[in-house]
């Protein structure tokens, strides 16, 4: 990520409209007949003039994409429906139709035929290899959201959301057996949080209610609290109501009086969205917008500046692609701080987590893209996984992990036992029936935040949720990986689907699939290669 370029002419490149770069379940938007359409072939234009006009109508929204981010055949198509979009949410036509045809024929005759592919991943020897094994009942369209600790310390009790089941659920194991319980039923819950929100003593879970899997841009997103009972049962209610698509939610004291506050993530859709923050007065919530930008991914509370309070840090997609930091001033004031931006509005982002990847006593930022979910659904070969370093005073440096398919989650830990941090990272779109590929990889930590990325897994497809312990208790972190399959979602909601991106089939006369799995940390004795 870097600032934003001012003009097209930097990288002999143009862009169009607004960027439809969201969640899993947000498709490219149909194109609206009678609208934003070509008019008669107009008068040919110098390649001078067709830059002039991009910047002009592309810039006016977001930095513009150069045309080798898609193949050609696909640049007409994207032209038109970012067109349309724009012309959706302005309320009237911003793109004249004499201008179209010389944007998408400046992009027709720049982009490549095809995109290049990512090498594989070059071998070598790996300290570590996995076992795989599954958790829980299978589903015929996984959708887990997020994997997160449960209701007790124990590392194998685990707080599951679970968009397809529709349900936040408790996984533990008792007895040598995985047992499975749903909490509470809600619609697509995005993620959960076990805190004692209202201070009873008793353990609570606060919930992001997405409110639909495909997204209709109205307002059904909700904030919800599955309150704890004396019985062991949760009573569910609504906190907020009547936002977009809410993707997350964030105990934590933000105001610093002792009690519970709530930050709040609201993807939304297009131009509704933003990031507010709901203040615990005596067990009332009062709701402080802090922006209105749509798309954000994720919310966290962490000190970045050192300060000793709590500020806000947010991944914010669509044709934003923008690390938001909201810095607390104290008393409950925040200002915000754009800390880093992609280079073109496709990027992708999937997921930010913040943590002292280099160990020197402040928060980094580690993050994905990989979203290929909009205007062409191939995997990317600028997807991939990278970390800003905190340098202080609020300014953060890019330093690249690597390159990789549809990067979506990250899970951080030191794998290998040597004392640094190494990284999980998992894919959500990839070519799947290509064995080379990996849906789940690490990457080793040399001591120097130097990595070498090594393939754990290259099926189940479509692994979007991680988490890090020690499941078997042999003193290794273990991964906890959530299944999330995009592909059966779309045939679901009766859109179409990639075929150069479908899995496989199951074996046999099968039609369900995992929707949790462990990947057991087992040591190699000297050095061998990763599974």
């Amino acid at each position: 990520m870097n600032s934003r370029p001012g003009t097209a002419r930097a990288v002999v490149s143009a862009g169009i409209g607004l960027s439809l770069l969201a969640l899993a379940w947000l498709a490219m938007l149909p194109a609206a007949p009678g609208h934003a359409q070509d008019a008669s072939p107009p008068a040919p234009v110098t390649l001078d003039e067709a830059l002039g006009l991009v910047n002009r109508y592309c810039g006016a929204c977001h930095a513009v994409p150069p045309p080798n981010l898609m193949p050609k055949r696909d640049w007409p198509a994207a032209v038109q429906t970012m067109a349309e979009l724009s012309e959706k949410m302005r309320g009237q036509t911003f793109i004249p139709a004499e201008v179209l045809p010389h944007i998408k024929a400046f992009y027709y005759g720049s982009a490549p035929a095809e995109l290049p592919r990512l090498p594989y991943l070059a071998p070598a020897p790996s300290p570590l290899r996995f076992r795989a094994s599954i958790l829980g009942a299978p589903a015929q369209v996984p959708l887990v959201t997020h994997v997160a600790p449960g209701l007790t310390v124990a590392p194998t009790d685990l707080l599951v959301s679970d968009a397809g089941r529709r349900e936040v659920l408790r996984l533990w194991r008792e007895d040598g057996q995985w047992r499975e319980r749903a909490l509470a039923e809600l619609v697509a819950p995005a993620h959960a949080q076990v805190v004692d929100l209202d201070g009873d003593g008793r353990l609570d879970v606060v919930v992001a209610e997405l409110g639909e899997m495909a997204p209709s841009g109205k307002p059904v997103g909700k904030v919800v609290v599955l309150l704890g009972e004396p019985s062991g049962t949760f009573l569910p209610r609504t906190l907020a109501e009547g936002l977009g698509r809410v993707t997350d939610v964030r105990a934590a004291d933000l105001d610093g009086d002792g009690d519970i506050d709530l930050a709040v993530a609201v993807f939304g859709m297009n131009d509704i969205g933003g990031i507010l923050w709901l203040e615990n007065r005596d067990g009332a919530l009062y709701r402080h917008n802090l922006t209105s930008l749509a798309g954000a991914l994720g919310i966290d509370a962490v000190d970045l500046d050192g300060d000793g309070r709590l500020d806000l840090v947010s991944l914010i997609a669509q044709e934003h692609e923008v690390v938001m930091a909201f810095r607390n001033l104290g008393g409950g004031a925040f200002e915000a701080t754009e800390l880093a931006r992609a280079p073109h509005p496709m990027f992708g982002s999937t997921s930010l987590r913040p943590v002292d990847l280099d160990q020197d006593g402040d928060i980094d930022l580690l993050f994905t893209n990989g979203d290929a979910f909009d205007l062409q659904t191939d995997p990317k070969p600028y997807h991939g996984v990278q970390w800003l370093e905190n340098l202080g005073g609020m300014r953060f440096a890019f330093r690249d992990i690597g390159r990789f398919y549809g990067a979506v989650a990250t899970a951080v830990g030191d794998l290998d036992g040597d004392g640094d941090l190494d990284v999980v990272a998992s894919s959500w779109i990839n070519y799947w029936r290509d064995p080379g590929r990996h849906t789940l990889v690490w990457y080793e930590n040399d001591g120097e935040q130097n990595f070498t990325a090594h393939g754990i897994a290259s099926e189940p497809a479509g692994l979007t949720s991680l988490r890090l312990a020690d499941i078997n208790g042999d003193g290794r972190p273990d991964i906890v990986a959530g299944a999330f399959r995009m592909d059966l979602l779309q045939e679901l909601l009766g859109m179409s689907v990639n075929e150069d991106t479908r899995p496989a089939p199951p074996p046999g006369s099968a039609r369900d699939h995992p929707r949790l799995l462990l990947f057991e940390n087992l040591p190699v004795d000297g050095r061998g290669d990763a599974n």
